[in-house]
């Protein structure tokens, strides 16, 4: 309980991002959790406002006491939190650099750690677009992908029904809280999701409404989950663009179908093939793809660190993933068996000892004669 009092609290510290959060982690060596009880002359010391301080020291009991009775409410399926800096917390979200503090999980929880393909696409979808958008899920589903979409009309509606018609598991990412349902008329499509062992997941309090401003975050969470995302139909300034250029920037393999020309609703598929999003046809030019990944299975993938050696540890190593030129953490994150705050706090090490510099986008390995 104590510990979701400190998560809340610096969920509703504006300003003071997760990324923040785990530095100051690494610098004073606490937890998370123990953040919000620093005393505030040391959170003045690194530059936190007083108003920040007043929102981490603030009285969150009722929010925490909210969210067990969630948790506690008789329901059919499992529910439970994972927060960001345990072992449980999805290995492929863990390496973004704003990944949800908290994740509210009903359902099935192992598919969050199983290989996962997202499609997206435009809500007022055409005919052949959802028809797409079903069929690739049925086949990916077939062989093994979770399906992993955001349960809006149109495209994602019919991926997470195509992964359902194979018995395949489906992940559903909300852009609101779990007492909440966008559209209301797919009440019956989440409820199915479940009865067939599928996920359904937000980073939003139960309590917390649908809002526009939500969608966006929601987006990062479906591409940050997944190996790759398969954009179906998308226009050029669209929800499904947000999700591929984060899968972009988080260095995820981003597929479009391509169609007519003269179609709003492929604008947004050209301008992602023309940038270099793999142009496919098939599940086949998926497939082939991914063959570098392991196949998937039917049980979660083993976090990297075990199967990693010590030499893999070493700050040698670690120090030869950043670059000369600007190198996102995720990029640094992908060479490391290290977990995010404790990669970070390596990373401090070497930005205090003059090894490298934090730059806008990531980091930068400062030449020996700087």
């Amino acid at each position: 309980m104590e510990k979701l009092v400190a998560f809340c609290a610096l969920i509703y510290c504006q300003g003071v991002s997760i990324s923040t959060a785990v530095q100051l982690t690494a610098h004073f060596k606490c937890e998370l959790a123990d953040i919000p009880a620093l005393p505030a002359s040391v959170l003045v010391a690194q530059g936190l406002s007083n108003t920040q301080i007043e929102q981490l020291k603030g009285d969150y009991q009722n929010h925490a006491q909210r969210i067990k009775k969630w948790l506690q409410d008789p329901c059919q399926f499992p529910r439970q939190i994972l927060f960001c800096d345990e072992g449980d917390y999805p290995q492929y979200l863990s390496h973004l650099h704003d990944k949800p503090l908290l994740l509210f999980v009903e359902g099935n929880v192992a598919l969050l750690n199983l290989p996962q393909i997202a499609i997206v696409g435009a809500r007022q979808a055409t005919q052949h677009g959802k028809e797409y958008a079903f069929d690739f899920a049925k086949q990916l589903a077939t062989n093994q992908w979770v399906i992993t979409s955001g349960l809006a009309q149109g495209i994602d509606a019919q991926a997470h029904r195509g992964a359902l018609a194979a018995s395949g598991g489906t992940v559903a990412v909300l852009g609101h809280g779990h007492e909440h349902m966008y559209p209301r008329h797919h009440a019956n499509l989440r409820q199915e999701i479940l009865t067939q062992h599928g996920c359904i997941v937000s980073e939003f309090f139960p309590h917390q409404s649908a809002r526009p401003k939500n969608f966006p975050r929601r987006n990062r969470i479906i591409s940050g989950l997944s190996t790759g995302t398969l954009v179906v139909e998308a226009k050029r300034k669209s929800g499904s663009l947000i999700t591929a250029n984060q899968a972009l920037h988080e260095n995820r393999t981003v597929f479009a179908l391509p169609g007519r020309i003269d179609d709003p609703n492929i604008s947004g598929c050209l301008a992602l093939i023309k940038e270099g999003a793999v142009m496919v046809q098939c599940v086949d030019d998926i497939e082939s793809e991914m063959i570098a990944l392991e196949k998937p299975k039917h049980h979660p993938i083993s976090h990297s660190s075990m199967n990693k050696t010590e030499e893999d540890l070493s700050p040698s190593n670690l120090l030869d993933s950043v670059g000369y030129e600007t190198t996102a953490i995720e990029v640094i994150a992908a060479h490391s068996s290290l977990p995010l705050p404790k990669l970070l706090a390596r990373l401090l090490e070497f930005e205090l000892s003059g090894k490298v510099a934090a730059v806008a986008g990531g980091y930068i390995k400062l030449r020996s004669d700087n």
